[in-house]
């Protein structure tokens, strides 16, 4: 996955120091995001890779739950695809048509995305060294030399606190995915057959 920003971001800035006995920024983060139950957002997402000249862009929306977990997430441009996963099952969605996922990479990377609509800490601390930043989270691979990924900076929406309103990866190789997020809904009531 690769994508360009389209305009300057400003370095990550070390988080402030946490006072004796204050909750740590990584605590009130994972209470923060656990208490999101549902996400309904649309997205931009780019994409800069080394043999193309200009960024891949698409549009799309996708929607959330915790309980049960499941996950719709749809290109709506250029393409008409995605993937959706409910009832523990993964399918790949062409033109709203569902089938099953059976390539085992796509269905990883697919339940992944819960893990960072959620931003679920606990998780990804696994992972990743997680290093707050004045208005984000910086992850850096604990096994970078395995890893495909190099970095990922992620920034919460400034007028949502549980929401995440942009995801930037940088990939050893130098490709670059950035994913923008607006019209963020968090725990209200999704549509009917969302997950249909």
């Amino acid at each position: 996955v690769s994508a360009v920003w389209a305009g300057e971001v400003p370095p990550p800035q070390p988080a402030e120091v946490s006072q004796p006995g204050a909750q740590t920024p990584l605590a009130a983060l994972a209470a923060r995001f656990n208490a999101v139950q549902t996400i309904r957002s649309r997205f931009v997402q780019e994409k800069q890779m080394a043999m193309l000249t200009e960024p891949l862009v698409s549009t799309g929306s996708f929607v959330f739950t915790r309980t049960p977990a499941q996950l719709r997430w749809e290109y709506q441009t250029p393409f008409q695809n995605g993937f959706l996963i409910t009832d523990g099952q993964s399918f790949r969605l062409d033109k709203g048509q569902k089938q099953p996922l059976k390539n085992k990479l796509a269905t990883q990377v697919a339940q992944q995305m819960f893990v960072w609509l959620a931003f679920d800490v606990q998780t990804l601390s696994k992972t990743y060294r997680l290093e707050p930043f004045d208005g984000g989270m910086k992850l850096t691979p604990l096994a970078a030399k395995n890893s495909p990924v190099a970095a990922i900076s992620v920034w919460f929406a400034p007028d949502n606190p549980q929401a995440v309103s942009r995801i930037e990866m940088t990939e050893a190789n130098g490709d670059k995915t950035v994913l923008r997020f607006s019209d963020t809904h968090i725990n209200e009531p999704l549509p009917a057959g969302a997950f249909e």
